[in-house]
């Protein structure tokens, strides 16, 4: 620092107790002027002695040099030992900084991929519902609609039982294949009728000669047709209406999982808040050895060195 000696002995560092873990917050014992803050910036940049360390491959050796200038300018180090205090300074709020990128890096890695890896559960599911659709005794696919790959599925063989319909009629021996794989086999274990139910006692209706439907005064085989075409209709929608609202809580559900991640796992933030702990302590150890140089050097009281002991027992 340049001045009188009474001014140096006037002078006060304004430097926080130890606890303190950032630069930004203290209050600038040098020069405030344009030209002064040019010079420290250009002495942070020359005595910048661990820049070549600490600047790993891809962060930016620039943005280092300003975070540098901030001590520089604010504790106006004199001498060597002074400058590498402030210079080491640097390196532990550089240090701090990786450290929030870390931790931003593990909860993006945690958030990010909670959508991804459900569509790949997703998928697996579907083949897996697919394969066991088949056994004797399946339930069906219709109860796997929540699934989007499984309702894609589902809707196809919808539709080709549909327009079978529509073209040929009801054929029994080929629309019971796709029945049975949408809605299992028919057994007594079932707990309430879907729409194979339905398909079966319009299918009584349509064997039924044209003749005696027209005795008995109800419907033409045609009509009867249309019917059942209008019951796929309504069962598509219905399947469509179940999977949306189905989506809607797994959406919420997977807004909450990704919510719950915003903070790293267990082994990861115990690694992150160790560290933190220890560049806080090697931060305030290196700013009380430098408020002591500094008094010593201005002539004024230096404190005692105060030492705190962790004990485990």
């Amino acid at each position: 620092m340049t001045g009188s000696a009474n001014h140096h002995k006037s002078q006060t560092l304004a430097i926080e107790p130890s606890g303190s873990s950032g630069l930004a917050d203290r209050k600038a014992s040098g020069t405030r002027t344009g030209q002064g803050r040019q010079r420290a910036s250009r002495n942070a940049t020359k005595h910048g002695v661990f820049s070549k360390v600490v600047v790993l491959n891809g962060e930016s050796r620039a943005e280092y040099q300003r975070l540098l200038a901030g001590p520089w300018e604010a504790l106006q180090p004199e001498g060597a030992l002074e400058e590498l205090f402030v210079d080491k300074l640097a390196t532990i709020s550089w240090r701090q900084r990786r450290l929030l990128l870390a931790e931003s890096a593990e909860i993006r890695k945690n958030m990010e991929f909670v959508e991804s890896d459900q569509r790949d559960q997703e998928r697996e599911t579907a083949e897996r519902v697919w394969s066991m659709s088949a056994l004797l005794g399946g339930r069906g696919l219709i109860g796997n609609t929540n699934n989007g790959h499984v309702l894609e599925r589902c809707l196809q063989l919808l539709a080709i039982l549909r327009k079978r319909i529509e073209e040929v009629g009801f054929k029994p021996d080929q629309d019971a294949p796709i029945l049975r794989k949408l809605y299992g086999d028919r057994d007594a274990s079932r707990l309430r009728t879907d729409f194979y139910d339905t398909y079966e006692t319009l299918l009584q209706v349509a064997q039924t000669p044209e003749e005696e439907l027209k005795r008995k005064g109800y419907r033409s085989l045609s009509e009867w047709r249309q019917i059942m075409l209008e019951k796929i209709d309504v069962e598509v929608r219905r399947i469509k209406r179940d999977h949306k609202a189905r989506v809607s809580v797994e959406t919420a559900r997977t807004q909450l999982e990704i919510m719950s991640r915003n903070v790293p796992d267990g082994s990861a933030l115990d690694r992150l808040l160790r560290y933190e702990a220890s560049l806080e302590r090697a931060f305030d150890r290196t700013l009380s050895q430098l408020e002591r140089l500094q008094r010593m050097r201005l002539g004024q009281p230096v404190l005692p060195k105060l030492e705190v002991r962790h004990s485990l027992s």
